[in-house]
């Protein structure tokens, strides 16, 4: 390999480098806002274990939920 496709290559793996770093960081203000958004959400309405809650909440007749 000569000094030019050794240049190529090297500025090719610095911006593979620099665009990782760009939808890493995109990736976590995304996932931040979720989080927010969903924390919010459950101290509005705490998830329920019961089966019976749930049932109520479903629009539809589901096959576990006995009336």
């Amino acid at each position: 390999m000569n000094s030019k496709t050794t240049a190529y290559i090297f500025l090719a793996f610095i911006a593979v480098l620099l665009w990782n770093s760009f939808i890493i960081q995109r990736d976590k203000k995304c996932l931040d806002a979720y989080d927010k958004a969903v924390g919010i959400e459950r101290l509005k309405h705490p998830p329920s274990n019961s089966l019976k809650t749930w049932c109520e909440r479903q629009k539809e007749q589901h096959p576990d939920c006995i009336n």
